[in-house]
């Protein structure tokens, strides 16, 4: 009994002292997060912060800049809805003047129309370091009220400047360059 007894404590004794901590799992499962976080910034970083952009990502920074075109069309409709609230048209003004370029206003001129067959009339070309331009062009129809003939609808074609700029974004506690894409003049 005494030898039995002798074993259980031998390896009671060899569980205890081979045993893995808490600690050390969770220091490693922290290591490993923290690894797994660095490449995901990496590769974030090697997307969204290249010197020139391909011709691929140029075409869809024109793609996104029609969108946003589209946007302002929604933004401008409820800055000028009669219905909808101070707060909710307030926001959709931070949200429409947010697409253009800093120091371009949203157009007023333009409540309540809709932007149609947009298309790219200049493609994106690099200016600098930093910047590409380019132009869309949109089809508005806009509407004038006559007395003696009702409403006259008249179509104009626009054009709005778009650029792609490389602008600073944070990325938790960092900050990376990131381009992005803006509404210009509309002329």
């Amino acid at each position: 009994m005494r030898r039995i007894f002798k074993i259980l404590v031998v390896i009671l004794v060899y569980f205890i002292a081979s045993a893995k901590s808490c600690d050390d799992q969770e220091q490693n499962t922290r290591e490993s997060e923290q690894q797994e976080a660095t490449k995901a910034r990496d590769s974030i970083v090697s997307v969204f912060e290249k010197e020139n952009l391909s011709p691929s990502a140029l075409r869809a920074f024109e793609v996104t800049a029609g969108l946003k075109l589209n946007d302002l069309s929604d933004y401008l409709k409820i800055m000028n809805d009669s219905t909808a609230g101070k707060a909710f048209k307030d926001k959709a003004g931070e949200m429409a003047e947010a697409l253009f370029i800093p120091g371009t206003k949203a157009p007023a001129d333009l409540a309540g129309v809709v932007f149609d067959s947009i298309r790219v009339s200049r493609a994106l070309n690099r200016v600098s370091d930093s910047v590409y331009s380019g132009q869309l062009s949109f089809a508005v129809t806009l509407s004038h009220s006559i007395k003696a003939k009702g409403n006259i609808h008249r179509v104009e074609t626009r054009i709005v400047d778009i650029f792609t700029l490389k602008q600073e974004k944070a990325f938790g506690k960092e900050k990376i360059k990131v381009w992005k894409v803006f509404l210009g003049d509309i002329k």
